[in-house]
């Protein structure tokens, strides 16, 4: 064999193998947590047109407007926010507003916070979420339902 032949092989075999290891950690589903360290430490690093005054919780996407997973993301929040009462889905693109990425620690997109009124972070997802667990996260934290059954 010549030289250009195994390098070839070479090449094609860490092509395989970054291209497997990258689908893999694409499947994977993002977890949804509370806010860890990576949350903003002061609910006022959320500007005020980013939250919902009227007692409803938001959640806040942001995204690029090149990104199938932001476009997927923005396909569950809105979903999610029509069918639970006292939630509203806003998307953010962060191409129009950069100021925010340092303030709340976005290092990717897409990223998903749950905030409540004062803008106070309740929820952070990354990723697309799965549906279910990302409804079994915010559940907790919607006001209850008002009227009786009847």
């Amino acid at each position: 064999m010549t030289a250009a032949v195994i390098t070839l092989g070479v090449i094609v075999v860490v092509g395989l193998v970054l291209i497997t290891v990258g689908l893999l950690r694409r499947r994977r589903a993002p977890e949804v947590g509370t806010p860890g360290p990576e949350a903003p430490a002061d609910p006022g690093s959320l500007p005020a047109d980013l939250t919902a005054r009227d007692g409803r919780l938001v959640l806040l996407q942001f995204s690029s407007a090149f990104s199938s997973s932001c476009r997927d993301t923005r396909s569950v929040l809105g979903d999610v926010a029509a069918d639970l009462p006292g939630l509203v889905h806003r998307d953010v693109d962060l191409a129009t507003r950069p100021e925010l990425v340092r303030p709340l620690r976005l290092h990717h997109t897409p990223t998903t916070l749950l905030v409540d009124g004062r803008g106070r972070e309740l929820l952070r997802v990354s990723g697309v979420p799965r549906r279910a667990a990302l409804v079994s996260a915010i559940e907790p934290h919607l006001p209850p339902a008002t009227g009786t059954p009847g």
